[in-house]
């Protein structure tokens, strides 16, 4: 009778180490992007303070697309165009179901005119996109370039609950 007790013990053991092991699997190392929107730009950290997202559809570019605006204070620092589904959508300044279109702001502290550093290479990864519950979770990276100089996007991460219905 000793010798079940002991054999359930370990095989409950390894079933606890097992469970508490794994990991979400997703491209920025395996695990869920903090909450809200963070990156790093050039290898120094940015962290929005504000962010608005959008479902709508898209007359010109034909379906449905979510936007994302991130902001730090009044000052818009990123925006994501892409389809509403989970996927790895290419970031290329293309509006279409296979693709996004991701960019970078700076106004060197001034309000205006901003500096749009538009995707010309990377990726946004979403792993979860869910339109009724509210729910984006992605990662992404990408170049921006605003035709004299380039912007690194890296490490970023999405992980939004509150999605406007247009």
């Amino acid at each position: 009778m000793n010798y079940l007790k002991q054999i359930r013990f370990i095989m409950s053991l390894g079933l606890i180490i097992a469970m508490t092991s794994c990991s979400n699997d997703s491209s920025n190392g395996g695990s869920t992007p903090t909450a809200g929107i963070t990156c790093k730009v050039d290898g120094a950290s940015v962290t929005a303070t504000d962010i608005e997202a959008s479902l709508y559809t898209n007359s010109v570019a034909g379906g449905r697309y979510i936007d994302v605006y991130a902001y730090q204070g009044s000052n818009q620092i990123l925006e994501f165009h892409f389809p509403p589904k989970t996927g790895s959508y290419p970031a290329n300044q293309t509006m279409d179901m296979s693709n996004s279109w991701l960019t970078y702001m700076t106004n060197n502290g001034l309000s205006y005119p901003a500096d749009y550093f538009n995707s010309t290479s990377g990726t946004i990864n979403v792993t979860t996109c869910d339109t009724v519950n509210n729910k984006i979770i992605a990662t992404f990276n990408f170049i921006g370039d605003n035709g004299t100089l380039t912007k690194n996007i890296t490490e970023g991460g999405i992980n939004i609950s509150e999605i406007t219905h247009q």
